[in-house]
């Protein structure tokens, strides 16, 4: 796909880069995603992309981590409000996040320490959350309140 503008001339893949996967993803899903969760609602508690509520967009991703929760894991969809500003992991605020916990942008660590850093050091560029290209790492929104589960 090319698309004209006068007599310059933009490729898929410029226009793509252009484009934000946020803005992508929640067009495309009308704002809904998925969660694997436990009984009593609770995600994994990994906590890779910050603290907050976990969330994919493939359904059986979902499903996978509904299963980690053993009996009574179940899959449940979300709405996540309109107009959050969400950071990609590719993005360099995010990459300059994690290079001040000490950090390259692939490296984590599984500990709730790490999890409140990030999400605190995003929260304070005015962040509402974070987005990955990888459905296994989905989306994380920090704020519950920003999403509410469909009935």
């Amino acid at each position: 796909m090319v698309e004209a503008y006068g007599s310059k001339m933009k490729t898929f893949k410029k226009l793509m880069t252009e484009a934000s996967l946020w803005k992508f993803l929640y067009s495309k899903y009308k704002g809904e995603f998925y969660r694997g969760v436990s009984e009593k609602g609770t995600g994994v508690g990994l906590g890779a992309l910050g603290a907050g509520v976990y969330l994919t967009w493939e359904e059986r991703m979902a499903k996978v981590f509904a299963k980690h929760h053993g009996v009574g894991g179940e899959v449940k969809k979300f709405k996540i409000k309109r107009g959050l500003k969400m950071v990609d992991v590719q993005d360099k605020d995010y990459a300059d996040v994690k290079k001040e916990m000490g950090l390259e942008p692939w490296e984590y660590s599984d500990t709730v320490g790490y999890a409140t850093l990030l999400t605190r050091g995003l929260q304070k560029l005015k962040y509402d959350g974070v987005v990955s290209d990888k459905a296994v790492e989905g989306i994380v929104v920090f704020d519950k309140k920003n999403v509410t589960e469909v009935k």
